[in-house]
């Protein structure tokens, strides 16, 4: 009985891991007026759809947040300033959003949050993280789960490799006899 508990949370660290991983990397999309969202550590494209620009705020909450922003189809690349407003200290970088997509990419910092005040709709596709973050995550992903399926293999004391094994010694005699 004592095995099968110890597969049985193997198999869930398996999925848990595998659906932290997923859940963690995949994009998202918003859409709709006056509402912020989280961008994290990655790239967002913001699709404004109306006629007139948009005042926009790309914001991180602390006192050492700070981070920077590029977007070419802005013409922007800005690191953000410290704001107080209370006894709440921030960072963030104004700036206005013209009609149609615009790509905005994080340089550098994370727990970055954009910020619309208007009623104009806008659409956005957040993609969290940045692609090497996503390879590590994927490598340490890919380390959990093959730590845990050696650890489902010597718990069950390698089961399968005997009949794989047999197998193979009774090629390796057919292809001696066939030979001679």
């Amino acid at each position: 009985m004592g095995n099968k508990i110890r597969v049985i949370i193997a198999l869930l660290v398996i999925v848990g891991v595998g659906f932290w991983s997923v859940n963690l990397v995949r994009e998202r999309s918003y859409s709709g007026s006056n509402f912020t969202f989280k961008v994290g550590s990655g790239s967002v494209v913001v699709t404004n759809q109306n006629q007139e620009p948009i005042p926009v705020e790309m914001r991180s909450q602390g006192r050492t947040a700070t981070f920077r922003m590029e977007s070419a189809d802005l013409g922007l690349k800005e690191s953000s300033k410290r704001q107080s407003s209370g006894r709440s200290t921030y960072h963030a970088v104004s700036f206005e959003l013209p009609p149609g997509p615009a790509k905005i990419d994080l340089t550098r910092g994370s727990n970055v949050y954009f910020v619309s005040n208007s009623d104009q709709r806008i659409d956005a596709v957040v993609t969290p993280m940045q692609a090497r973050s996503v390879r590590t995550t994927f490598i340490f992903t890919g380390l959990v789960i093959l730590a845990a399926l050696y650890y489902i293999s010597h718990t069950l004391q390698h089961w399968w490799i005997w009949p794989l094994r047999s197998k193979l010694a009774k090629r390796k005699q057919q292809s001696k006899s066939t030979a001679a």
